[in-house]
């Protein structure tokens, strides 16, 4: 028997699926089919020809973003913490100072330094409320896949990094947790699959293949088979030992996604997310 293991990056796989305006009902189904094609391109690859054991597809790893900073933007010292870095970075205040001179906003209680600030801060106000509604409904999205999907296990090990001020967010620590449990659990598979972009994995990916695993690499491709051009590589699809290519045409024939306007969770929860 030859044991299989996806480990999905979430946000990686969130990203493809806007990019190709795709979104998906049943991620069993999903999942299985990435399964079956990845058994496909492993056995092209490994034992064209030949027989091998039957392959059994134990567990989906799916790591996504479960935190982020917090801010209680409510209390005073932290309104003051950011206004000091307000004063500090001139670029940011010359937009705002510029803003409030055109809507010629005026107060008789506030000079043209607190009126710039008072906008910047309602505008942040807002953006950070707008996020951290997402994330929790983000995380009960993925709750609710893994208690309709079997196999699939959520690990919420990411963590959005707030920069307030100037509305935008790095993520943090998902794609170092997946590399980590890559290696950690190499025990559990033979051939492990990976839905990730990120180079960072290259070293997990040379390690396990050094304990005899075999590493397939997902990619998402627009078209069809029969029309597709050569891909270009990229460090991690060198790396591994074999490519997964999943095709759009083929995803929307099978019915395992759908063209779709909006973001591709928000149908299950009656919401439109904003962008992250």
């Amino acid at each position: 028997m030859q044991r299989f293991v996806t480990f999905v990056d979430g946000s990686n796989l969130d990203g493809v699926l806007k990019h190709l305006n795709l979104r998906v009902d049943d991620y069993g189904s999903f999942y299985r089919h990435v399964f079956e094609e990845s058994v496909r391109y492993w056995g092209r690859t490994f034992a064209e020809g030949s027989p091998w054991p039957a392959p059994q597809h134990s567990r989906i790893y799916w790591y996504v973003v479960g935190k982020m900073d917090e801010w209680d933007l409510n209390d005073p010292k932290a309104e003051s913490r950011l206004r000091s870095r307000f004063d500090m970075n001139v670029r940011l205040k010359e937009y705002y100072l510029d803003r409030v001179k055109e809507l010629m906003i005026t107060s008789p209680e506030l000079n043209r330094d607190d009126e710039a600030w008072a906008m910047c801060f309602g505008e942040t106000r807002e953006w950070y409320e707008n996020k951290r509604k997402a994330l929790e409904r983000k995380k009960r999205f993925y709750f609710g896949v893994q208690a309709a999907t079997d196999f699939v296990e959520i690990r919420q090990e990411g963590h959005w990094k707030v920069d307030l001020l100037n509305h935008s967010m790095n993520e943090k620590g998902l794609d170092t947790s997946l590399a980590v449990d890559m290696v950690a659990l190499r025990d559990t598979y033979d051939i492990a699959i990976l839905i990730s972009g990120d180079a960072d994995g290259i070293p997990g990916i040379n390690y396990v293949k050094g304990q005899a695993k075999h590493v397939g690499v997902v990619e998402f491709r627009r078209g069809s088979q029969e029309e597709s051009s050569k891909g270009t590589s990229s460090r991690l699809k060198i790396a591994a030992d074999f490519v997964v290519q999943i095709y759009e045409a083929d995803l929307i024939r099978r019915k395992l996604a759908y063209r779709s306007e909006n973001d591709h969770t928000s149908h299950l929860y009656g919401y439109n997310e904003a962008q992250y």
